[in-house]
């Protein structure tokens, strides 16, 4: 049986067990800086990349909208480092996360998140995520743990839907 996914509204509260809300409003200090004339919205979300000699990584990622309704066959996550999001344009976006179970994504916790496209989200390390999907053509920074220069695969995991595991999100 494939069930629909109800899209929740983002919040810092249902969202913290998978990493943070990159937005000002969240920041826990605010820092006059550069004579007065900037604001500094300081350490909202923090980051891990370097575990393993990882280096930090800035890379673009160019997203293209997927045909509703979207089908969710596919789960990552990246058990070594933490990884950002953050828009380019000002588009909404959609996230589908889940806890884990087994070293496996727990389908009974699968939320799909709306999210704003001023925010930006960082997921925690080893949190189960669905790959990128947007409304509209949409380029997002990405801030990221690679090695060597290269992708890691070690950093990466996949698992894949059984056809009775689908679950949709229609709009």
């Amino acid at each position: 049986m494939i069930d629909n996914l109800q899209i929740e509204k983002l919040n810092k509260e249902n969202f913290l067990p998978f990493g943070d809300i990159i937005n000002k409003s969240f920041s826990s200090s605010k820092l006059s800086i550069n004579q007065g004339t900037t604001i500094r919205h300081h350490n909202i979300s923090e980051l891990k990349l370097s575990d393993q000699n990882g280096i930090p990584a800035i890379s673009i990622f160019s997203g293209s909208p997927r045909e509703f309704p979207i089908q969710i066959k596919i789960m990552e996550k990246h058990p070594i480092s933490s990884q950002s999001f953050l828009p380019i344009q000002n588009h909404d976006w959609l996230i589908v996360v889940s806890m884990e179970k087994n070293d496996l994504p727990d389908l009974d916790t699968l939320r799909c998140f709306h999210v704003d496209g001023s925010v930006g989200i960082t997921y925690k390390a080893n949190v189960w995520h669905h790959p990128l999907l947007v409304k509209k053509k949409q380029d997002f920074w990405i801030i990221d743990r690679i090695k060597d220069k290269e992708i890691s695969s070690t950093n990466l995991k996949e698992y894949y839907f059984k056809q009775n595991e689908i679950r949709i999100i229609k709009i």
